[in-house]
């Protein structure tokens, strides 16, 4: 390769990385906007201002406000992951991880509602109107960062001897939980909007859903 072409393609990777840059000082504007005042809060126009560059300039990054959000949510999915992963893996036990998992769903959202709605309400809200998720997200950012939770999850709970049978299982078991951790979050989230509290205290449902999930480890190893 010439030096020439070299030159270029230096130039063209420091481009790349400076794009990129760009594009994560943006979203973790945004997401700072979201977690201060809600999803009315984050606007091109806010997202710009708080960085100092115009909306124009920040058309060259996203060119509009669903493709922010679309970027957004995807971003507040990989948090979401990454602490998740982090907290089951720390557990000295298998047969405690989903356990592990329901509170560490919780800790990542109590105190940050208006991200949780971002990710899981808004696609319900504003369907057809393109702000909500679009299949191509899903697909190429979404599902892999879902994906990788579960293949770290199935190697926790699951015995080293288990046929593919006894993985499938344990892995629908790993989901549900998932899900019953993103239910109670919804309801808290209910609960805080309408400024009703649920009957049971926080502690007490963790500790019946976390009790519940790990005894099925048990019973479904058998």
């Amino acid at each position: 390769m010439s030096k020439q072409k070299t030159a270029m393609r230096q130039r063209s990777v420091r481009v790349e990385r400076k794009h990129e840059q760009a594009r994560q000082e943006i979203l973790a504007t945004a997401q700072t906007l979201l977690l201060q005042g809600g999803a009315d809060a984050v606007t091109l126009a806010s997202v710009a201002g708080d960085l100092g560059m115009t909306k124009q300039a920040l058309y060259h990054y996203f060119p509009s406000k669903e493709a922010l959000a679309r970027s957004l949510v995807a971003a507040l999915v990989d948090n979401e992951i990454e602490a998740l992963v982090v907290a089951i893996k720390e557990v000295d036990s298998g047969k405690k991880s989903l356990g592990t998992l329901i509170r560490a769903f919780y800790d990542h959202y109590r105190g940050r509602l208006d991200a949780f709605r971002f990710v899981y309400c808004q696609s319900q809200l504003y369907r057809g109107t393109g702000a909500g998720l679009d299949q191509d997200t899903i697909r190429k950012e979404i599902n892999p960062s879902t994906r990788h939770l579960f293949d770290v999850l199935e190697a926790q709970i699951a015995d080293s001897s288990a046929n593919k049978a006894q993985r499938k299982r344990m892995r629908k078991l790993a989901f549900t939980a998932w899900v019953s951790a993103l239910g109670l979050v919804t309801m808290l989230g209910v609960a805080d909007a309408v400024d009703d509290p649920l009957v049971h205290s926080d502690e007490d449902l963790l500790d019946t859903m976390s009790s519940v999930f790990d005894e099925a480890i048990v019973k479904w190893s058998n």
